[in-house]
């Protein structure tokens, strides 16, 4: 369970995840956010909600990993399942299509993974990671809580 105090791992390159923190202002509680001090990659559980409408919409996203998904060679973080992979596209406030974001996900429990490269194209695809990975993973979390509140459709 991610909410529980024992240790994760990131599924691409096996580092201890820490729990985010600094971020004061959050669509998530503390509850099931970590992040990877080497890749800045964000592990997400739909019960680190802390409101119902951001968790009913990781829930309704996680469907779509429940089936119909590739396999890929991660564990997920939470269960040791194998996570699968789909791409996502989030629409702009003006109803236009934002580029595709490939999201890894638990077919078995809520969980998503997201790498920083994916987030990065939306915040700023011309900008350089932080070279502090906290300092990334806090500016990934402010997309992802910009994203979570769009339109979305799965392809």
């Amino acid at each position: 369970m991610c909410g529980d105090d024992s240790v994760h791992y990131c599924p691409r390159d096996k580092t201890p995840l820490s729990r985010h923190t600094g971020y004061e202002r959050s669509a998530f509680s503390e509850h099931g956010i970590f992040s990877c001090p080497d890749c800045s990659g964000l592990l997400l559980n739909a019960e680190a909600a802390s409101n119902s409408i951001t968790e009913e919409k990781l829930r309704s996203m996680h469907k779509a990993f429940e089936s119909d998904c590739d396999q890929v060679d991660l564990d997920c973080p939470c269960c040791d399942s194998k996570m699968g992979v789909r791409n996502i596209i989030f629409k702009r406030i003006d109803g236009t299509d934002l580029d595709p974001i490939e999201i890894d996900g638990c077919p078995v429990c809520s969980t998503f993974w997201l790498d920083s490269g994916e987030l990065q194209r939306i915040v700023n695809p011309k900008s350089k990671p932080y070279v502090e990975s906290h300092r990334e993973a806090s500016a990934l979390l402010m997309a992802l809580e910009f994203l979570i509140v769009l339109p979305y459709k799965i392809i």
